[in-house]
């Protein structure tokens, strides 16, 4: 019965720490960001306003968190992102010598509102967002703080 209870027991903590080996806190803060209207086909630059924090759980990636450095406001989230590992540049793609984590990205994507999809790309210092909604397009470059 000991024997059973240990074997059990080990079990559930490999599987546990197996879980907890697959996730990554990252925060990133954004530097640039340009706002395209539909409507009008005018892009134009805007100011940098936003940190975010992501969770990479698996093959998804969650947003949980939103912060405002203007107002310092923070604006919980549960956005997620489907990780698509189909592509060639996904990091764990087998692929030749010749190529370089620098190269390789995550790429990402979701649907934050009920009329927008995002792309997400993390590299290894950047993470790039694409927002499309009915009537405009936001793209932002963030710089990885963590």
């Amino acid at each position: 019965m000991r024997k059973t209870t240990l074997f059990i027991g080990i079990v559930i903590l490999l599987f546990h720490g197996v879980a907890f080996a697959d996730w990554e806190k990252i925060v990133a803060k954004e530097i640039d960001g340009y706002f395209y209207n539909l409507s009008d086909s005018k892009m134009e630059p805007y100011k940098p306003e936003f940190e975010i924090t992501y969770h990479r759980i698996g093959d998804e990636i969650r947003r949980v968190g939103v912060y405002n450095t203007r107002t310092k406001e923070i604006i919980p989230d549960d956005t997620v992102y489907k990780i698509q590992r189909q592509l060639w540049s996904d990091p764990t793609k087998k692929l030749s010598l010749q190529a370089t984590f620098d190269k390789m990205n995550i790429r990402a994507i979701g649907q934050p509102g009920t009329d927008s999809i995002e792309i997400l790309t993390f590299g290894k210092d950047f993470v790039l967002s694409v927002r499309s909604t009915g009537d405009h397009l936001t793209i932002s470059k963030l710089k990885r703080i963590k």
